[in-house]
């Protein structure tokens, strides 16, 4: 593949780019210390944030483009690799030393490594002696805007490439997009209010690593905030509860790895259904719970339809030539400034399992919008 050249317009299956780097002089770094990168990255407050669509269509691209089954966007902090996307592999963070991308930190321009294990460099890694079993391996270092290295956008294939040529011009392409990504992210406020306010360890705490999106305890920070917000515009807030149909057969026919792939790409499937200012979390085991800020009865049941749409939209692959299809359950839930939050998650609930006593891949909604004050 011939790599486009800089400052044109390319478009990557039907997506547009930009493909100018930064400046060249700001992806200097030789004279940037660890205490100045790690101050990077913790002003950019990335890691232990959740999954982005905008990421995750890159890291999607980068496996399509380089026909791999495994990309990551990685953030290198002082002694874990936390990924803040990724594609084929359902790990969530590593011991930096025990990393690709900790070589790409100290490596110029792309590394690449056509067998992993014939390198003794890297035969040892987790990520080559365990699932997923790289062996090829391509990566670039991504950079803040002062030209520190934060992470690497990376792909990986489970055999070895030693006869093939990829073209690293647009692995260094997708690695300028994500740049510009991180400069701009989409969060909505209440996540970027959160996420300012708590630090890494806090924002550790309520993550779900498996999904990459919020846990209980975030959902709960979220809606206090959201539900604050709502106070002052007097706008309405919903919540969507979604639980995927039967998904005991897919533990019990492929496996708790096969169930836990399942997962993970059904919060994928959420957060781009999701509209940009709602909120994707984890209630628990295969239940989700979306917070619909500004969204009254009939609009949550639209979006609600919507993620059980995407949801079911294609089979789910759950390990090599293994497909299910998989389907949810939704209940909405719409409530007035001031409503109890608990009671707005109840209503919910009781929605849900409406859906799923409707016969489920469905949608009901709680009756009547509640609110007192």
């Amino acid at each position: 593949m011939r790599s486009p050249p800089l400052n044109a317009t390319v478009s990557f299956f039907g997506t547009m780019f930009r493909t100018s780097p930064m400046p060249q002089n700001a992806r200097r770094s030789d004279t940037i210390t660890e205490q100045q990168r790690l101050a990077a990255i913790k002003r950019l407050a990335v890691t232990y944030t959740p999954a982005e669509e905008c990421f995750d269509r890159i890291t999607r691209l980068a496996a399509r483009v380089f026909e791999t089954p495994i990309a990551t966007l990685s953030v290198v902090g002082d002694q874990r690799v936390w990924f803040k996307s990724r594609v084929g592999t359902v790990i969530s963070e590593l011991p930096r030393i025990d990393t690709f991308s900790n070589s790409v930190m100290d490596h110029d321009g792309a590394l690449v490594i056509p067998d992993a294990l014939a390198d003794p460099r890297f035969a040892c890694c987790e990520m080559v002696v365990n699932a997923p079993y790289a062996r090829f391996y391509a990566g670039i270092a991504i950079r803040s805007p002062n030209g520190a290295k934060i992470g690497s956008l990376s792909v990986m294939d489970t055999g070895p490439r030693h006869h093939v040529t990829i073209d690293v011009g647009y692995l260094r392409d997708l690695a300028a997009i994500t740049e510009n990504e991180f400069h701009r992210r989409h969060l909505t406020a209440s996540q970027k209010s959160m996420i300012t306010e708590l630090g890494e360890a806090q924002r550790r705490a309520i993550m779900d690593d498996l999904t990459g999106v919020w846990n209980r305890s975030g959902l709960n920070s979220i809606l206090k905030r959201e539900f604050r917000q709502s106070a002052a515009s007097g706008l309405p807030i919903s919540v969507a509860m979604l639980d995927i149909d039967h998904f005991k057969k897919i533990n019990d026919l492929y496996g708790h790895g096969a169930g836990d792939l399942a997962l993970a790409e059904v919060a994928r499937r959420l957060r781009a259904a999701a509209r940009p200012v709602d909120s994707v979390t984890r209630y628990g085991g295969e239940e989700f719970a979306v917070v619909l800020p500004d969204c009254d009865e009939q609009s949550a049941q639209a979006v609600g339809d919507r993620l059980r749409a995407c949801i079911s939209a294609t089979p789910v692959t759950v390990g090599n030539s293994t497909y299910v299809d998989i389907t949810a359950s939704v209940g909405v839930a719409t409530a007035k400034p001031k409503t109890d939050i608990s009671l707005l998650l109840t209503r919910a609930d009781g929605a849900l399992y409406d859906a799923k006593r409707n016969g489920r891949d469905c949608v009901c909604a709680a009756p009547a919008t509640i609110g007192f004050g």
